[in-house]
């Protein structure tokens, strides 16, 4: 699991609004798109002026990523599938337009506009629920069955990568030999997900791949290594440019 990851995982929602959060051992404010963390006790020189580890984050998040909200919504399309009318009218509702001028911007009725900020406060008391659901499942007596982790920035999180940490140690002995090759590269797509989430660890986050690098590093696996450089695509462990010239691994 990466840093900003790990990040991810231990936010709250107002860390997640802010696109920081703190790390409860060291104190350091770590960037929850990227990862970078701000020691505690230092301070940090930004436009003139000397900040302090979490005004120095938040000036890191908004400098170099853009607004928080852009990249919520993102995760948001990936995750729920978010239409192209749904992701606008979030966009007009955080840049404070009205009801009128939103409905005459995508050419919609001002009752729609209406009923998305109704069903918006209904998911939002939806969460809340769930939230409160998970804390108390959190507190509750016997012994929790693990799930391993694929990261907050996969575009694919549906029941197949519901994998327990024993299923995925079994599925990872199962098809590597201990050379490391792939016995064969699976057709059931949950065992598919196991072993891409091993194979994409050997590439490094930020790195742009062409295809012919890509696959000197896949081939030496298997020899389905094309259906394996496919699938890492549409599987949302890597991104692709459409012409096939980049690959690469979200910090």
């Amino acid at each position: 699991m990466n840093k900003a990851t790990e990040a991810f995982e231990r936010a709250t929602v107002e860390d997640l609004a802010e696109g920081v959060v703190q790390d409860p051992q060291t104190g350091e404010q770590v960037c929850l798109v990227c990862g970078q963390g701000f020691p505690a006790g230092e301070v940090f020189p930004a436009e003139g002026r000397f900040f302090e580890a979490r005004a120095a984050a938040r000036l890191h998040v908004e400098r170099e990523h853009g607004p928080q909200f852009a990249f919520l919504l993102g995760l948001l399309r990936r995750w729920e599938g978010l239409s192209e009318t749904q992701a606008r009218l979030l966009e007009a509702f955080y840049q404070g337009h009205d009801d009128a001028r939103i409905a005459a911007d995508l050419g919609i009725s001002r009752s729609t506009v209406r009923n998305h900020r109704f069903r918006m406060k209904e998911r939002v008391r939806q969460a809340k629920v769930l939230l409160a659901l998970a804390r108390i499942l959190e507190k509750s007596p016997g012994t929790e069955t693990r799930l391993v982790d694929f990261g907050a920035k996969a575009r694919m999180t549906d029941e197949r990568f519901a994998i327990t940490e024993a299923e995925y140690e079994h599925l990872i002995r199962k098809h590597f030999r201990e050379d490391g090759t792939l016995v064969r590269f699976p057709v059931k797509a949950k065992e598919r997900v196991a072993l891409l989430r091993k194979i994409v660890g050997m590439l490094t986050p930020g790195v742009r791949y062409t295809e012919r690098e890509l696959n000197a590093i896949l081939s030496p696996l298997t020899e389905d290594h094309v259906i394996v450089r496919r699938c890492l695509v549409d599987y949302g462990f890597v991104n692709r440019v459409p012409d096939g010239s980049a690959y690469w691994v979200e910090l």
